[in-house]
């Protein structure tokens, strides 16, 4: 059995130079990121959404448990409910800009877009951000004192100007 000899230090240095491990690391990052973009087309691919999926007729709740000027976010009907003293409207959850999902933020009263910063009113006016228009509204019935929205049924707000 003979035994091996320790590499010296030179030896190190010649293997790994300065320029080699720049190069790996602009290599590493190159893969990195062509592996998160492969990562996120091979989701769409093999999870998409099914047509119509959070999509129907859905019974919310009693419509006293909406007091006047309440703002609810129904996530898996994708839908925003609102009182107002008019009455109440259902507005989709999906920004028009690029479809990211809105949120309400009740310490600002805003319906807000992490996406790109869009904000809204609590009727879906666009107040701030990129959005090109309102918030998309759903039809709204009230059937036995229960608020019923059918998200099949858009009623898209028109385009400003």
């Amino acid at each position: 059995m003979q035994e091996q000899p320790i590499p010296s230090q030179e030896d190190t240095r010649a293997r790994l130079t300065r320029r080699r491990l720049v190069r790996l690391g602009w290599i590493t990052s190159v893969l990195m990121v062509v592996g998160g973009q492969l990562w996120l087309l091979l989701k769409l691919f093999f999870s998409p959404t099914t047509p119509g999926e959070g999509r129907g007729q859905f019974a919310l709740a009693a419509l006293d448990t909406f007091p006047v000027g309440s703002v609810k976010h129904f996530r898996k009907e994708r839908c925003i409910i609102t009182h107002h003293p008019t009455g109440v409207l259902a507005l989709s959850d999906e920004c028009t800009h690029m479809k990211c999902t809105v949120d309400y933020l009740p310490e600002r009263q805003v319906i807000f877009c992490p996406c790109h910063s869009a904000q809204f009113s609590t009727t879906g006016a666009v107040l701030a951000g990129p959005a090109p228009r309102p918030l998309d509204r759903f039809a709204i019935t009230v059937q036995d004192g229960q608020i019923v929205v059918d998200t099949t049924r858009r009623l898209t707000a028109p385009s400003p100007g």
